[in-house]
Protein backbone atom coordinates (compact mmCIF):
# COMPACT_ATOMS: atom_id res chain seq x y z
CA UNK A 1 0.00 0.00 0.00
CA UNK A 2 1.17 3.21 -0.93
CA UNK A 3 2.15 5.45 2.03
CA UNK A 4 0.06 8.41 3.04
CA UNK A 5 1.03 11.80 2.10
CA UNK A 6 1.85 13.95 5.03
CA UNK A 7 -0.46 16.72 5.72
CA UNK A 8 0.57 20.19 4.35
CA UNK A 9 -0.08 22.58 7.48
CA UNK A 10 -0.33 26.22 6.34
CA UNK A 11 1.02 29.63 9.49
CA UNK A 12 -1.19 31.78 9.78
CA UNK A 13 -0.42 35.14 7.36
CA UNK A 14 0.75 36.97 10.73
CA UNK A 15 3.13 33.99 11.22
CA UNK A 16 4.38 33.89 7.72
CA UNK A 17 5.34 37.59 7.97
CA UNK A 18 7.31 37.30 11.15
CA UNK A 19 8.74 33.60 9.60
CA UNK A 20 9.85 36.08 6.63
CA UNK A 21 11.08 38.96 8.63
CA UNK A 22 13.17 36.61 10.92
CA UNK A 23 14.60 34.35 8.71
CA UNK A 24 15.63 37.09 6.52
CA UNK A 25 17.36 38.41 9.80
CA UNK A 26 19.66 35.47 10.45
CA UNK A 27 20.83 35.08 6.82
CA UNK A 28 21.77 38.88 7.20
CA UNK A 29 23.73 38.07 9.64
CA UNK A 30 25.35 35.16 8.39
CA UNK A 31 26.05 37.52 4.76
CA UNK A 32 27.40 40.21 7.19
CA UNK A 33 29.58 38.00 8.31
CA UNK A 34 30.31 36.08 4.68
CA UNK A 35 31.29 39.93 3.21
CA UNK A 36 32.91 41.57 5.94
CA UNK A 37 35.44 38.86 6.48
CA UNK A 38 35.99 38.40 2.46
CA UNK A 39 37.65 42.04 2.51
CA UNK A 40 39.28 41.62 5.74
CA UNK A 41 41.12 38.05 5.13
CA UNK A 42 44.13 40.17 3.18
CA UNK A 43 44.77 41.89 6.33
CA UNK A 44 43.94 39.16 8.46
CA UNK A 45 46.29 36.75 7.01
CA UNK A 46 49.01 39.20 6.18
CA UNK A 47 49.04 40.52 9.99
CA UNK A 48 48.82 36.60 11.03
CA UNK A 49 51.80 35.96 9.06
CA UNK A 50 49.22 33.09 7.34
CA UNK A 51 49.11 34.21 3.48
CA UNK A 52 49.96 31.02 2.73
CA UNK A 53 46.81 29.58 4.24
CA UNK A 54 44.73 32.43 2.64
CA UNK A 55 42.37 29.92 0.91
CA UNK A 56 42.25 27.34 4.03
CA UNK A 57 41.19 30.18 5.96
CA UNK A 58 38.64 30.82 3.32
CA UNK A 59 37.48 27.57 2.51
CA UNK A 60 37.33 25.81 5.68
CA UNK A 61 33.90 27.25 6.71
CA UNK A 62 32.31 25.82 4.02
CA UNK A 63 34.04 22.54 4.20
CA UNK A 64 33.18 22.84 8.19
CA UNK A 65 29.50 23.67 7.00
CA UNK A 66 28.92 20.84 4.37
CA UNK A 67 29.56 18.29 7.19
CA UNK A 68 26.81 19.45 9.36
CA UNK A 69 24.42 20.70 6.48
CA UNK A 70 24.24 17.00 5.14
CA UNK A 71 22.83 15.91 8.88
CA UNK A 72 20.57 18.70 8.84
CA UNK A 73 18.18 17.47 6.72
CA UNK A 74 18.16 14.25 8.53
CA UNK A 75 18.05 15.40 11.74
CA UNK A 76 15.11 18.12 10.28
CA UNK A 77 13.03 15.93 8.91
CA UNK A 78 13.35 13.41 12.16
CA UNK A 79 13.01 15.75 15.33
CA UNK A 80 12.04 19.12 13.76
CA UNK A 81 13.63 22.68 13.25
CA UNK A 82 14.25 24.17 16.69
CA UNK A 83 17.60 22.50 18.18
CA UNK A 84 19.35 22.68 14.83
CA UNK A 85 18.60 25.72 14.53
CA UNK A 86 19.17 27.31 17.92
CA UNK A 87 22.68 24.93 17.86
CA UNK A 88 23.56 26.16 14.65
CA UNK A 89 23.17 30.14 15.66
CA UNK A 90 25.41 29.19 19.13
CA UNK A 91 28.05 27.50 17.33
CA UNK A 92 28.13 30.16 14.32
CA UNK A 93 28.72 33.10 16.95
CA UNK A 94 31.68 30.80 19.14
CA UNK A 95 33.15 30.12 16.17
CA UNK A 96 33.63 33.59 15.57
CA UNK A 97 33.93 34.90 18.95
CA UNK A 98 37.03 32.59 18.50
CA UNK A 99 38.28 34.48 15.42
CA UNK A 100 38.10 37.62 17.02
CA UNK A 101 40.30 36.74 19.53
CA UNK A 102 42.94 34.43 17.78
CA UNK A 103 46.59 34.67 17.97
CA UNK A 104 47.55 33.09 15.75
CA UNK A 105 46.16 32.30 11.94
CA UNK A 106 45.94 28.22 13.10
CA UNK A 107 43.70 29.00 16.06
CA UNK A 108 41.96 31.64 13.66
CA UNK A 109 41.37 28.65 11.23
CA UNK A 110 40.02 26.38 13.89
CA UNK A 111 37.24 29.40 14.91
CA UNK A 112 36.30 29.62 10.95
CA UNK A 113 36.19 25.80 11.18
CA UNK A 114 32.93 26.10 14.08
CA UNK A 115 31.63 29.14 12.16
CA UNK A 116 31.29 26.43 9.77
CA UNK A 117 29.59 24.08 11.66
CA UNK A 118 27.07 26.02 12.90
CA UNK A 119 26.13 27.40 9.34
CA UNK A 120 25.46 24.75 8.20
CA UNK A 121 22.66 23.76 10.66
CA UNK A 122 21.21 27.12 10.34
CA UNK A 123 19.82 27.50 6.87
CA UNK A 124 18.16 24.08 6.03
CA UNK A 125 15.64 24.61 8.94
CA UNK A 126 14.66 27.80 7.52
CA UNK A 127 14.40 26.21 3.95
CA UNK A 128 12.19 23.51 5.49
CA UNK A 129 10.01 25.93 7.28
CA UNK A 130 9.20 27.75 3.94
CA UNK A 131 8.47 24.39 1.95
CA UNK A 132 6.01 22.79 5.16
CA UNK A 133 4.33 26.32 5.65
CA UNK A 134 4.07 28.33 2.93
CA UNK A 135 1.97 28.39 0.74
CA UNK A 136 4.03 27.39 -3.17
CA UNK A 137 2.71 30.62 -4.75
CA UNK A 138 4.12 32.42 -1.88
CA UNK A 139 7.32 31.00 -1.77
CA UNK A 140 9.45 32.42 -4.39
CA UNK A 141 8.63 35.85 -2.35
CA UNK A 142 10.45 34.16 0.75
CA UNK A 143 13.03 32.79 -1.45
CA UNK A 144 14.03 36.42 -3.11
CA UNK A 145 13.93 38.37 0.51
CA UNK A 146 16.40 35.74 1.33
CA UNK A 147 18.80 36.35 -1.48
CA UNK A 148 17.75 39.78 -0.80
CA UNK A 149 19.19 39.80 2.92
CA UNK A 150 22.67 39.89 1.30
CA UNK A 151 21.57 43.91 -0.21
CA UNK A 152 22.20 45.39 3.09
CA UNK A 153 25.38 43.88 4.32
CA UNK A 154 26.57 44.73 0.55
CA UNK A 155 25.90 47.69 1.48
CA UNK A 156 27.31 48.31 4.79
CA UNK A 157 29.18 45.07 5.26
CA UNK A 158 32.38 46.13 2.99
CA UNK A 159 32.57 49.93 4.12
CA UNK A 160 32.56 48.69 7.85
CA UNK A 161 34.61 46.32 7.40
CA UNK A 162 36.94 48.61 5.48
CA UNK A 163 36.66 51.10 7.75
CA UNK A 164 37.46 48.85 10.60
CA UNK A 165 40.16 47.11 9.44
CA UNK A 166 42.00 50.69 8.62
CA UNK A 167 40.82 52.23 10.98
CA UNK A 168 40.71 50.60 14.35
CA UNK A 169 41.66 46.40 14.00
CA UNK A 170 40.25 43.81 12.17
CA UNK A 171 39.33 41.74 15.06
CA UNK A 172 36.03 43.88 15.44
CA UNK A 173 35.17 42.03 11.85
CA UNK A 174 34.39 39.22 13.58
CA UNK A 175 32.79 40.41 16.90
CA UNK A 176 29.67 42.50 15.35
CA UNK A 177 27.67 39.11 14.36
CA UNK A 178 27.76 37.99 17.50
CA UNK A 179 26.22 40.73 19.24
CA UNK A 180 23.52 41.31 16.57
CA UNK A 181 22.52 37.84 16.93
CA UNK A 182 21.84 38.08 20.49
CA UNK A 183 19.51 40.82 19.76
CA UNK A 184 17.36 39.34 17.50
CA UNK A 185 17.24 35.93 19.71
CA UNK A 186 14.04 37.34 21.28
CA UNK A 187 11.89 37.44 17.74
CA UNK A 188 13.71 33.65 16.86
CA UNK A 189 12.03 32.56 19.36
CA UNK A 190 8.33 34.27 19.23
CA UNK A 191 8.32 32.96 15.96
CA UNK A 192 8.73 29.46 16.48
CA UNK A 193 6.26 29.90 19.05
CA UNK A 194 3.50 31.34 16.82
CA UNK A 195 4.21 28.18 14.21
CA UNK A 196 1.80 25.53 13.78
CA UNK A 197 2.22 21.76 14.75
CA UNK A 198 3.88 19.97 12.18
CA UNK A 199 4.47 16.32 11.72
CA UNK A 200 8.54 15.37 11.82
CA UNK A 201 8.67 11.28 11.23
CA UNK A 202 12.07 10.82 9.85
CA UNK A 203 14.32 8.31 11.26
CA UNK A 204 17.70 8.91 12.38
CA UNK A 205 18.37 5.29 11.75
CA UNK A 206 21.07 5.95 9.46
CA UNK A 207 22.62 9.19 10.68
CA UNK A 208 25.56 7.68 11.78
CA UNK A 209 26.54 6.52 8.18
CA UNK A 210 25.67 10.06 6.95
CA UNK A 211 27.98 11.50 9.51
CA UNK A 212 30.92 9.32 8.03
CA UNK A 213 30.09 10.30 4.68
CA UNK A 214 29.62 13.88 5.62
CA UNK A 215 33.15 13.99 7.27
CA UNK A 216 34.24 12.43 4.59
CA UNK A 217 33.28 14.77 1.92
CA UNK A 218 34.12 17.76 4.32
CA UNK A 219 37.56 16.31 4.93
CA UNK A 220 38.22 15.47 1.41
CA UNK A 221 37.20 19.26 0.72
CA UNK A 222 39.75 20.11 3.43
CA UNK A 223 42.37 18.46 2.15
CA UNK A 224 42.66 20.05 -1.30
CA UNK A 225 41.87 23.67 0.64
CA UNK A 226 45.17 22.57 2.35
CA UNK A 227 46.82 21.68 -0.77
CA UNK A 228 46.23 25.22 -1.95
CA UNK A 229 48.50 26.62 0.51
CA UNK A 230 51.42 24.52 -1.68
CA UNK A 231 54.65 26.92 -2.69
CA UNK A 232 54.43 27.54 -6.33
CA UNK A 233 57.77 25.12 -6.80
CA UNK A 234 56.78 22.67 -4.45
CA UNK A 235 54.23 21.24 -6.69
CA UNK A 236 55.34 17.65 -7.32
CA UNK A 237 53.51 14.31 -8.89
CA UNK A 238 52.71 13.70 -5.57
CA UNK A 239 51.39 17.06 -4.84
CA UNK A 240 48.69 16.55 -8.32
CA UNK A 241 47.95 12.62 -7.09
CA UNK A 242 46.71 14.15 -3.72
CA UNK A 243 44.71 16.84 -5.28
CA UNK A 244 43.01 13.78 -8.15
CA UNK A 245 42.49 11.80 -5.12
CA UNK A 246 40.96 14.30 -2.90
CA UNK A 247 38.85 15.74 -5.53
CA UNK A 248 37.37 12.17 -6.44
CA UNK A 249 37.13 11.60 -2.68
CA UNK A 250 34.71 14.58 -2.19
CA UNK A 251 32.36 13.80 -4.94
CA UNK A 252 31.74 9.61 -4.04
CA UNK A 253 31.31 10.70 -0.52
CA UNK A 254 29.05 13.32 -1.34
CA UNK A 255 26.94 10.97 -3.74
CA UNK A 256 24.73 9.19 -1.24
CA UNK A 257 23.35 12.53 0.09
CA UNK A 258 22.52 13.72 -3.16
CA UNK A 259 19.56 12.97 -5.59
CA UNK A 260 20.42 9.48 -7.37
CA UNK A 261 22.34 10.53 -10.46
CA UNK A 262 23.55 14.18 -9.51
CA UNK A 263 27.01 13.47 -10.08
CA UNK A 264 25.90 11.92 -13.56
CA UNK A 265 23.73 15.21 -14.07
CA UNK A 266 20.36 13.56 -14.68
CA UNK A 267 17.85 16.09 -15.83
CA UNK A 268 15.20 17.50 -13.49
CA UNK A 269 16.13 17.67 -9.40
CA UNK A 270 19.70 15.71 -9.86
CA UNK A 271 20.73 18.67 -12.43
CA UNK A 272 18.87 21.28 -10.84
CA UNK A 273 20.92 20.48 -7.29
CA UNK A 274 24.37 19.89 -9.59
CA UNK A 275 23.08 23.35 -11.18
CA UNK A 276 23.07 25.85 -8.32
CA UNK A 277 26.72 24.18 -6.71
CA UNK A 278 28.34 24.74 -10.13
CA UNK A 279 26.97 28.84 -10.42
CA UNK A 280 27.46 28.59 -6.74
CA UNK A 281 31.08 27.72 -6.59
CA UNK A 282 31.28 29.83 -9.47
CA UNK A 283 30.74 33.13 -8.00
CA UNK A 284 32.05 32.59 -4.51
CA UNK A 285 35.70 31.28 -6.86
CA UNK A 286 36.00 34.48 -8.19
CA UNK A 287 34.87 37.06 -5.36
CA UNK A 288 36.98 35.59 -2.64
CA UNK A 289 39.90 36.74 -4.85
CA UNK A 290 38.81 40.01 -6.27
CA UNK A 291 39.83 41.88 -2.91
CA UNK A 292 43.02 40.31 -3.16
CA UNK A 293 43.49 41.19 -6.82
CA UNK A 294 42.63 45.01 -6.24
CA UNK A 295 44.97 45.56 -3.29
CA UNK A 296 47.86 43.60 -5.46
CA UNK A 297 47.78 44.72 -8.73
CA UNK A 298 45.79 48.20 -8.73
CA UNK A 299 46.55 49.28 -5.40
CA UNK A 300 43.49 49.47 -3.83
CA UNK A 301 42.99 49.96 -0.10
CA UNK A 302 40.62 47.29 2.05
CA UNK A 303 37.44 50.15 1.88
CA UNK A 304 37.80 50.12 -1.96
CA UNK A 305 38.24 46.95 -2.33
CA UNK A 306 35.73 45.27 -0.29
CA UNK A 307 32.96 48.05 -2.39
CA UNK A 308 33.47 45.92 -5.36
CA UNK A 309 31.59 43.08 -3.55
CA UNK A 310 29.05 45.30 -2.88
CA UNK A 311 27.99 45.52 -6.87
CA UNK A 312 27.88 42.07 -6.78
CA UNK A 313 25.68 41.65 -4.00
CA UNK A 314 23.35 44.23 -5.39
CA UNK A 315 22.58 43.03 -8.31
CA UNK A 316 21.85 39.66 -7.13
CA UNK A 317 19.37 40.97 -4.78
CA UNK A 318 17.70 42.72 -8.08
CA UNK A 319 18.13 39.62 -10.04
CA UNK A 320 16.79 37.39 -7.11
CA UNK A 321 13.58 40.24 -6.91
CA UNK A 322 13.12 40.30 -11.08
CA UNK A 323 12.85 36.04 -10.81
CA UNK A 324 10.27 36.26 -8.26
CA UNK A 325 8.10 38.64 -10.38
CA UNK A 326 8.26 35.79 -13.34
CA UNK A 327 5.27 33.82 -12.90
CA UNK A 328 4.96 32.10 -16.53
CA UNK A 329 5.91 28.35 -16.16
CA UNK A 330 7.75 28.47 -19.73
CA UNK A 331 9.52 31.71 -18.62
CA UNK A 332 10.14 30.52 -15.34
CA UNK A 333 11.74 27.11 -17.55
CA UNK A 334 14.41 29.46 -18.73
CA UNK A 335 15.64 30.89 -15.74
CA UNK A 336 18.84 28.65 -14.82
CA UNK A 337 19.72 29.13 -18.87
CA UNK A 338 19.09 33.10 -18.43
CA UNK A 339 21.01 33.77 -15.22
CA UNK A 340 23.78 31.41 -16.21
CA UNK A 341 24.48 33.16 -19.71
CA UNK A 342 24.74 36.47 -17.62
CA UNK A 343 27.00 35.16 -14.82
CA UNK A 344 29.21 33.58 -17.71
CA UNK A 345 29.59 37.42 -19.10
CA UNK A 346 30.35 38.82 -15.85
CA UNK A 347 33.26 36.31 -15.04
CA UNK A 348 34.53 36.32 -18.50
CA UNK A 349 35.31 40.17 -18.07
CA UNK A 350 36.93 40.30 -14.88
CA UNK A 351 39.61 38.65 -16.84
CA UNK A 352 40.84 41.34 -18.13
CA UNK A 353 41.68 43.38 -14.94
CA UNK A 354 44.20 41.21 -13.68
CA UNK A 355 46.39 43.24 -16.07
CA UNK A 356 47.26 47.09 -14.12
CA UNK A 357 46.59 48.76 -17.08
CA UNK A 358 43.09 48.03 -17.48
CA UNK A 359 40.85 50.23 -15.64
CA UNK A 360 38.72 48.27 -12.57
CA UNK A 361 35.90 49.87 -13.79
CA UNK A 362 35.41 46.83 -15.97
CA UNK A 363 35.72 44.88 -13.02
CA UNK A 364 32.91 46.88 -11.38
CA UNK A 365 30.55 46.38 -14.57
CA UNK A 366 31.32 42.71 -15.35
CA UNK A 367 30.99 41.71 -11.24
CA UNK A 368 27.29 43.98 -11.70
CA UNK A 369 26.61 41.44 -14.62
CA UNK A 370 27.64 38.40 -12.61
CA UNK A 371 25.58 39.25 -9.25
CA UNK A 372 22.31 39.61 -11.90
CA UNK A 373 23.16 36.45 -13.20
CA UNK A 374 23.54 34.65 -10.26
CA UNK A 375 20.54 36.32 -8.80
CA UNK A 376 18.39 35.11 -11.89
CA UNK A 377 19.00 31.33 -11.57
CA UNK A 378 20.11 30.76 -7.73
CA UNK A 379 16.98 31.43 -5.98
CA UNK A 380 14.47 29.96 -8.97
CA UNK A 381 16.12 26.59 -8.57
CA UNK A 382 15.17 26.78 -4.85
CA UNK A 383 11.82 26.87 -5.65
CA UNK A 384 11.92 24.48 -8.65
CA UNK A 385 13.99 22.02 -6.61
CA UNK A 386 10.97 22.30 -3.87
CA UNK A 387 8.75 22.05 -6.55
CA UNK A 388 9.94 18.85 -7.98
CA UNK A 389 10.14 17.40 -4.30
CA UNK A 390 7.00 15.52 -1.92
CA UNK A 391 6.29 17.40 1.16
CA UNK A 392 7.95 14.72 3.28
CA UNK A 393 11.32 14.46 1.67
CA UNK A 394 11.15 18.35 1.22
CA UNK A 395 14.24 18.65 4.63
CA UNK A 396 16.27 16.24 2.30
CA UNK A 397 15.91 18.11 -0.74
CA UNK A 398 16.71 21.27 0.98
CA UNK A 399 19.83 19.92 3.02
CA UNK A 400 20.69 18.62 -0.79
CA UNK A 401 20.85 22.14 -1.99
CA UNK A 402 22.58 23.43 0.82
CA UNK A 403 25.14 20.42 0.42
CA UNK A 404 25.80 21.14 -2.85
CA UNK A 405 25.99 25.14 -2.77
CA UNK A 406 28.67 24.29 -0.08
CA UNK A 407 30.33 21.68 -2.00
CA UNK A 408 30.50 24.01 -5.18
CA UNK A 409 31.63 26.81 -3.42
CA UNK A 410 34.17 24.99 -0.74
CA UNK A 411 35.65 22.97 -3.98
CA UNK A 412 35.54 25.98 -6.29
CA UNK A 413 37.28 28.13 -3.62
CA UNK A 414 40.30 25.02 -3.04
CA UNK A 415 41.00 24.83 -6.95
CA UNK A 416 41.00 28.69 -7.73
CA UNK A 417 43.64 28.28 -4.67
CA UNK A 418 45.45 25.33 -6.00
CA UNK A 419 45.55 26.99 -9.22
CA UNK A 420 46.63 30.82 -7.67
CA UNK A 421 49.64 28.95 -6.07
CA UNK A 422 51.05 27.25 -8.75
CA UNK A 423 51.21 29.91 -10.79
CA UNK A 424 51.60 32.76 -7.83
CA UNK A 425 55.38 33.98 -8.90
CA UNK A 426 54.40 34.62 -12.05
CA UNK A 427 52.62 37.83 -11.29
CA UNK A 428 50.08 38.53 -13.17
CA UNK A 429 49.38 35.70 -14.93
CA UNK A 430 48.60 34.17 -11.28
CA UNK A 431 45.17 36.12 -11.51
CA UNK A 432 44.74 35.46 -15.42
CA UNK A 433 44.70 31.62 -14.63
CA UNK A 434 42.67 31.48 -11.93
CA UNK A 435 39.96 33.72 -13.36
CA UNK A 436 39.95 32.05 -16.96
CA UNK A 437 39.46 28.54 -14.65
CA UNK A 438 36.33 30.19 -12.91
CA UNK A 439 35.40 31.63 -15.93
CA UNK A 440 34.96 27.82 -17.61
CA UNK A 441 33.31 26.73 -14.79
CA UNK A 442 30.77 29.02 -15.35
CA UNK A 443 30.47 27.95 -18.81
CA UNK A 444 29.90 24.48 -17.68
CA UNK A 445 27.07 25.66 -15.48
CA UNK A 446 25.40 27.38 -18.56
CA UNK A 447 25.20 24.11 -19.98
CA UNK A 448 23.74 22.32 -17.61
CA UNK A 449 21.39 24.70 -16.91
CA UNK A 450 19.57 23.29 -20.11
CA UNK A 451 19.16 19.70 -17.96
CA UNK A 452 17.06 20.88 -14.68
CA UNK A 453 13.93 20.41 -16.37
CA UNK A 454 12.37 17.07 -15.90
CA UNK A 455 12.39 15.21 -19.02
CA UNK A 456 8.90 15.27 -20.67
CA UNK A 457 7.46 11.62 -20.62
CA UNK A 458 4.19 11.91 -22.11
CA UNK A 459 2.23 15.10 -22.80
CA UNK A 460 1.41 17.32 -20.11
CA UNK A 461 3.37 15.26 -17.64
CA UNK A 462 7.29 14.93 -16.72
CA UNK A 463 8.78 12.96 -14.41
CA UNK A 464 8.79 14.77 -11.38
CA UNK A 465 7.70 13.99 -8.12
CA UNK A 466 4.61 15.12 -6.76
CA UNK A 467 4.36 18.25 -4.95
CA UNK A 468 1.49 17.70 -2.70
Amino acid sequence: MAKKPRKQFTASENAQRWLLWTATAIITCIAFEALAVTTAMPTVTRELDGEHLFALANGITLAAQLITTALAGQWVDAKGVKIPLFLGLSLFALGLLVCTAAPTIEIFTIGRLIQGLGGGLCVVPLYVLVGRLVPAPRQPKFFAFFSAAWVVPSLIGPAISGFLVQQAHWRWVFAIVPVLLIVILPAIIKVLSMLPGMEFTGSLSTIRSTAVIAIGAGGAAIVLQVMSGTESDSFTPLTFIIIGVAMVSAMAFIRPLLPKKTITLARGLPSTVAFRGIINGTFLGIEVYLPLMLQRVHDWNPFEAGLTLTVGSITWAMGSFVQARVIDPGKRQRLATWGSGILLLGAAGTIPVAWSSVSPVILIVSWALAGLGIGIAYPAMATHALALTPIERQGKTSSALQLSDTLGASLAIAVAGIVFAFVSGQGTAAFVTLLTVMTALAAFAFLVSFRVEPKVTSPGLTNSAPTR
